[in-house]
């Protein structure tokens, strides 16, 4: 009788042994559900006043809205995102500190040294939103065609201005690849800002632009300027009339702008956030302002965005490496 006693206490203990383990288990799993708790800081490393600035601004405000707590928007310029993409890599992973990036997060390690390794030093939240970058011209220019263009920089060497606010970046390179396969002998003019390259080409301090449809749209619009050429690889619904790089036999770039945040980011905490963008970008006001400003939503959870991190960054080393611009 005894040992039926004694066998029951056993049963008894470990009965309460696994109704803590399961108590505690949905705890350690739940112990994010609160997120957000305070304010969100959210950094974009792009100049106030810019066009990238104007669309995620509002974007910010609705995901806000949809967590209950404010993101505070931070601009944080510089050295084509690595500025920030620095910053952000030694900030706790808590998901209170995320940022938007492009695609010079996976270029710009190619071709110089930089404190950070995009395969190790962030979380992949989601992918946002893409752009449809152009080469653009004046149209009182003579150039009525890309092939035009190409055509007047071989003949002419060193005439070629084209300006950009993304250098080192998918935009800059574009342009570098195409002189690379034609032999052309041009000059890039940095701008830390979509707007100053517009005013140069309106003031024909350039020949020829590499932005955005922020950019270029009005005017594009208003008939002042021309655009050319689409750097991308899929024919464009807005402008299908304009050849793509891949369609007139250059290498494709993609502009890609997603959030990310230090590396370490729980899974709650992150999908948490990525759900929110979500919403945020299939708003019916979202979707009007993406229109107006012809950036796409593309967006994808943090396992595609992070296959696509993973893709990128072999797809642009290769990429700069056989432009003969990788580090020395």
């Amino acid at each position: 009788m005894s040992g039926v006693r004694r066998s029951i206490s056993a049963m008894v203990v470990l009965v309460l042994a696994a109704a803590l383990v399961v108590a505690v288990v949905p705890m350690a799993r739940g112990a994010d559900s609160g997120f957000p708790k305070k304010p969100i800081n959210f950094y974009l490393p792009y100049p106030p006043g810019g066009s990238l600035d104007v669309l995620f601004r509002p974007i910010a405000e609705v995901v806000g809205k949809n967590l209950g707590q404010t993101l505070v928007t931070t601009n944080k310029p510089g050295a084509s995102g690595v500025l920030m993409a620095t910053m952000l890599k030694t900030m706790a992973p808590d998901g209170y500190s995320i940022g938007v990036v492009g695609t010079s997060l996976f270029i710009l390690p190619a071709q110089q040294d930089v404190n950070y390794d995009p395969l190790k030093d962030f979380t992949y939240i989601a992918k946002l939103i893409g752009s449809e970058i152009g080469v653009v011209v004046r149209k009182d220019s003579s150039w009525k065609t890309f092939k035009e263009f190409i055509q007047y920089a071989k003949a002419n060497p060193g005439k070629i201005k084209y300006g950009t606010s993304n250098p080192r970046g998918s935009l800059g390179m574009s342009m570098i690849d195409v002189g690379m396969k034609e032999g052309i002998k041009w000059d890039m003019v940095p701008f830390s800002g979509g707007q100053e390259v517009v005013t140069a080409l309106l003031g024909k301090h350039i020949d020829a632009m590499v932005e955005g449809p922020s950019e270029y749209m009005p005017q594009v619009d208003s008939g002042e300027f021309r655009l050319l050429a689409l750097i991308g690889d899929q024919p464009s619904k807005l402008f299908p009339d304009v050849p793509t790089f891949k369609q007139l036999g250059y290498p494709p770039y993609a502009m890609v702008l997603g959030l990310i945040g230090p590396a370490g980011m729980s899974n709650d905490v992150t999908a948490i956030l990525s759900d929110a963008f979500k919403k945020a970008l299939s708003d019916p006001n979202i979707q009007k302002h993406l229109a107006q400003w012809k950036s796409p939503m593309i967006y994808e959870d943090s396992a595609g965005y992070t296959e696509f991190a993973k893709w990128a960054t072999g797809h642009y080393a290769d990429m700069v490496k056989k432009a003969g611009l990788g580090k020395k």
